[in-house]
């Protein structure tokens, strides 16, 4: 694949890897130093063979980066991009394992806390999302909702739409309260999230039942909230654009929270 020549039309660029040429270039530069950091650190770790042995890469990290955003942008197989990117299908693994850290490290997005100022903890959404999974052992993440084995993580979103909090991925059949428990994510009254979210501070619309409908009034209220709510929902379709959180995922569940953490990443510098 020819990235260079791509640069030079950015629409068709930025269709294929999610960003555009100069966000990408300013990736590669940030990812650079972590990435020779990494390397040094494999390096010396105690090898039975020479120093220096064994076969070099055969891509540039450029080229690693672009075949890993590719990757997440069409989801497609590693025989594809052993072709497309003209190196072997077994490095392919490899060549992902060492660089997503990498990536992970550049976006930083927190995962345990959130330090927010007060005026903006008060614009919060929160909400979570389900992806499909290969079968596991009965029992282990089957999804009632869904009727499938799935894998669920929770956001955080301010008004404007970037990505503020992520939570660690968890077995779809955890309740969205109890993701948000265990998030640990200290939010105010005012942070606005669906009915999964009932029995928190969050602020949620108001629940009919089979004895009392909503008011005109209540049913008022609930479009407005929904209009404040529905940015989480934007940002929702704006990652499953990303063929790897929208597909039946086929990959490693270990290896699942730092691809939604590089595609969370992504989109807030696209957006940057």
């Amino acid at each position: 694949m020819n990235i260079s020549k791509l640069k030079h039309n950015p629409k068709i660029f930025a269709r294929l890897f999610g960003i555009e040429p100069d966000k990408f270039d300013e990736l590669v530069v940030k990812v650079k130093p972590l990435w020779i950091k990494a390397e040094t650190k494999r390096l010396k770790h105690p090898r039975k063979i020479r120093k220096g042995s064994g076969r070099p890469y055969r891509l540039t990290l450029e080229e690693n980066i672009a075949m890993l955003l590719l990757y997440a942008r069409s989801y497609v197989t590693h025989a594809f991009l052993s072709a497309l990117f003209d190196t072997h299908e077994s490095g392919i693994c490899r060549y992902f394992a060492r660089l997503r850290p990498s990536l992970e490290a550049v976006f930083n997005l927190p995962t345990k806390k959130i330090d927010l100022s007060e005026e903006e903890i008060l614009m919060l959404v929160v909400d979570a999302t389900e992806q499909r999974t290969e079968r596991r052992k009965k029992g282990c993440g089957y999804s009632g909702k869904q009727k499938a084995h799935t894998i669920k993580t929770q956001i955080v979103v301010d008004k404007k739409g970037d990505i503020r909090h992520i939570s660690e991925s968890v077995s779809g059949n955890i309740h969205d309260k109890k993701l948000f428990d265990k998030s640990g994510v200290k939010l105010p009254g005012n942070a606005k999230g669906d009915l999964g979210y009932l029995g928190t501070n969050i602020v949620i619309p108001i629940k009919s039942s089979k004895l009392h409908s909503l008011t005109q009034r209540q049913k008022d209220s609930n479009k407005r909230f929904s209009k404040k709510r529905i940015v989480v929902e934007h940002v929702f379709a704006s990652l499953k654009s990303y063929r790897i959180l929208a597909d039946r995922f086929r990959g490693s569940l270990a290896n699942y929270h730092q691809y939604f953490s590089i595609v969370c990443g992504l989109r807030n510098l696209a957006r940057s």
